[in-house]
Order: C-alpha cells, then sequence, then structure tokens
C-alpha cells in the first residue's frame, strides 16, 4: 500500500514538471551593459511592475517564441533605459532598500542563451513548454501558466 502511494505521489510531482527548467547566472557585463543604457537590436524586451519603476526589466531573444504573462513588451530606446537607471538604480550599484538591480544571463536547461535580466530579484523560473518560452518569479507563479490575469491586476 505505501508503495502504491508513493508511486502516486512521484507520478503527481513528475507530471506536474512539464516542460525544461532553465536557469539565471549573475553576470557583471550585464549589469554594465543595463547600467551605460545599452539596448541590444537582437532582443525584444519586457518589464514588470510600474512603468516609472520596473520591478525588472526582461531582454529576450528575438527568435523566442515568449509568452508574455505578467511581462509588459516595450519597444525600450537608451533614452528611457536611461531614465529607468536613474530611478531604480541610484549610483548605478548603490544598494537600495536592501536590494540592488543586477544583471544575469537568462539560460535554457540545455545551456543556450536566452536573455538578459536586470532585476533585484535574483531568481526566476524559467520555462520551455512545447514550443513557448515561460519566464517568472516564483513569487508571481500563476495558479496556471495561461492566466495571468490576477498577476497583472497587481501591477
Amino acid at each position: 500500500m505505501r508503495l502504491f502511494l508513493l508511486s502516486i505521489v512521484l507520478f503527481s510531482l513528475t507530471s506536474c514538471q512539464t516542460g525544461k527548467t532553465g536557469h539565471l547566472k549573475i553576470d557583471r557585463a550585464v549589469s554594465a551593459d543595463f547600467a551605460s543604457c545599452t539596448v541590444y537590436p537582437q532582443y525584444n524586451y519586457y518589464y514588470s511592475g510600474p512603468n516609472a519603476q520596473p520591478n525588472a526589466i526582461l531582454a529576450v531573444k528575438k527568435e523566442y517564441n515568449f509568452e508574455q504573462g505578467l511581462w509588459k513588451p516595450i519597444d525600450l530606446t537608451r533614452e528611457q533605459l536611461c531614465d529607468w537607471i536613474r530611478i531604480i538604480d541610484p549610483e548605478y550599484r548603490q544598494v537600495r532598500n536592501g536590494y540592488s538591480y543586477d544583471g544575469y544571463m537568462i539560460f535554457s536547461a540545455d545551456k543556450k542563451e536566452l536573455g538578459l535580466w536586470y532585476s533585484r530579484e535574483n531568481h526566476a523560473v524559467i520555462k520551455e513548454q512545447a514550443d513557448k518560452l515561460i519566464i517568472y518569479t516564483p513569487s508571481d507563479r500563476p495558479n496556471s501558466i495561461n492566466n495571468f490575469n490576477d498577476i497583472n491586476s497587481r501591477f
């Protein structure tokens, strides 16, 4: 009986974990690029949080089909990025409210570069499901990957 219950629990856990999970890797060059307001044409840019002071800025390589969810797309310009940097990261590296914004490379489970991450959050869930790339912080995890309405209403 215990073996049967254990097998049900294991099956449930593995069936809920669909897709491959990637990771963030802190990168000083990415931090420096954001601090110097560098916008690269090979990425689509998104942000989360208020437009005046984003919680995170995300750059996803254009070749990926990105599930926006809580992320708001933006045609990011150097001027806009500089405005954000002046507000969210005073002195370009000074810790603010116990957190500093840092730059990260985003990698897939098979170590392909997917994009860039600039945030005071140092962790994210990065998944490739079917033909979609999904990225969110664990605190913003939606009940359903396809239903982000609750998350969007918070921002």
